[in-house]
């Protein structure tokens, strides 16, 4: 089948999938192969390449595609999260690698959830989690420059008596082990999207701030406007231990439609 030959047929992809908005790459394949009774692979592939290169759908990893609306805007698509860096995470990203080179560590800061929220919060903390055993050779390193305003471990007595305190902390603690690894941004190997989502539900105590209506909005306003990885997502929180309380939230408390369970799922 030539390239020519093939219409797209993006009024009937949008109709088929709307009411979910997302589809997976064996939904799209069957959609077309029910319109080409003869479709290859390969012509397959080339409909998928053509439908992500013309903003009609986009992944959103391992085989889950966004449908994109017929009315979205290059504002509007939905793309991968991408944070914006504050000098200060540079900084401290920096000179983590520069001490220890050979040290594996996530970073990221709460502010990036600020314009996901209800109220805008005057406080917001770095985060560094850091590989098992590294964590007090990390809080004395960071210590040296922000002392007082540098955590280890910080339970919820500590967030609310010194750590809110300040206009700005740095928190850390360990890695969980199979913590999902995105590339860096600028060099900085920033925590994923995914990642986040499930620690703040499932730090409560950390990080109370974003719990309540605020965690309904973040989650909301994430999925609506991100890609996100379900599987990903969906692989951390049972590492955490957390897959229940994260379907169960997400089902009974947002309307957020996803892929990889349905309201009937337990």
């Amino acid at each position: 089948m030539k390239n020519a030959d093939i219409d797209l047929n993006a009024i009937e992809l949008r109709k088929r999938f709307s009411p979910k908005r997302y589809a997976s790459k064996a939904d799209l394949e069957k959609f077309y192969d029910q319109l080409y009774p003869n479709l290859t692979y390969q012509d397959f592939r080339r409909i998928l390449y053509s439908l992500e290169k013309q903003n009609m759908i986009a992944s959103s990893g391992r085989g889950i595609y966004a449908i994109q609306s017929s009315v979205s805007t290059q504002n509007t698509l939905k793309k991968r999260f991408v944070p914006t860096l504050s000098q200060n995470i540079k900084e401290i990203s920096d000179e983590l690698q520069d001490t220890f080179p050979y040290l594996h560590f996530l970073a990221w800061d709460t502010i990036i959830l600020h314009e996901f929220m209800l109220h805008q919060p005057a406080h917001h903390d770095v985060i560094i989690e850091t590989e098992k055993g590294s964590e007090d050779s990390i809080f004395n390193k960071l210590s040296e420059k922000s002392p007082g305003k540098t955590f280890l471990n910080p339970d919820r007595i500590m967030m609310e008596r010194y750590v809110l305190q300040q206009s700005e902390a740095i928190l850390i603690s360990k890695l969980i082990t199979q913590t999902p690894v995105g590339r860096k941004v600028n060099g900085v190997p920033y925590a994923k999207i995914e990642k986040i989502l499930v620690d703040i539900l499932v730090d409560d105590e950390k990080y109370f701030i974003f719990q309540g209506q605020e965690l309904v909005s973040i989650y909301e306003n994430v999925f609506d406007r991100y890609l996100i990885d379900e599987k990903s997502m969906l692989r951390y929180a049972g590492r955490r231990k957390a897959i229940v309380k994260l379907k169960h939230f997400i089902l009974s408390q947002t309307q957020i439609e996803l892929m990889q369970f349905d309201g009937d799922s337990h």
